[in-house]
């Protein structure tokens, strides 16, 4: 059942990346061209910005499902393999307690901002860009713990299947 919710929500999350993606390719376009024929616009580089944003937010959790998040682990390749799972372990639970203070953080932005518009896209409430990025915590959180307890568990470092794709392998700066 959970391996289901987290599949489905991993494509959701790979489709909105997409889509946001598709979007900035669009604006870029819309901008060269209006630059070309001297038309003032100012929507596109906002609309590039918040969709870069929001892209950023959702896909963080996607990439760290998929083992795509980078580290720089020299120093932890060094240690033995028991104090290298525990300092992975430990590594998860501090980015994870700095997503619930996001969490925390989040949710009085989107209290103090009721009503706040984008400047010059008045009809985006900026209060929709702050709960995708409280949702984008949440589901941060939730990967981290789950990684956690699978590399304390059977599964051993850096496996998280319940994306869709391949279990693939951390990128290592320093191997």
């Amino acid at each position: 059942m959970f391996k289901k919710i987290a599949k489905v929500y991993l494509k959701i999350a790979e489709g909105i990346c997409v889509a946001l993606l598709a979007v900035i390719m669009v604006c870029m376009v819309i901008q060269i061209v209006c630059r070309l024929f001297t038309i003032g616009q100012n929507f596109t580089e906002e609309l590039c910005r918040l969709c870069f944003s929001l892209m950023i937010f959702i896909g963080a959790p996607l990439c760290l499902a998929e083992g795509a998040d980078i580290v720089v682990d020299m120093v932890v390749n060094a240690l033995p393999a028991p104090v290298k799972r525990i300092t992975d372990v430990l590594g998860n639970v501090i980015i994870a307690f700095f997503s619930v203070l996001a969490i925390r953080s989040e949710w009085n932005v989107i209290q103090t901002n009721e009503g706040v518009t984008a400047v010059s896209m008045t009809w985006i409430q900026m209060n929709w860009l702050y709960t995708a990025f409280l949702v984008s915590f949440v589901f941060l959180f939730i990967s981290l713990i789950i990684i956690s307890f699978l590399q304390l568990g059977r599964h051993g470092p850096w496996r998280f299947p319940l994306s869709g794709h391949p279990v693939r392998h951390r990128k290592r700066l320093c191997s």
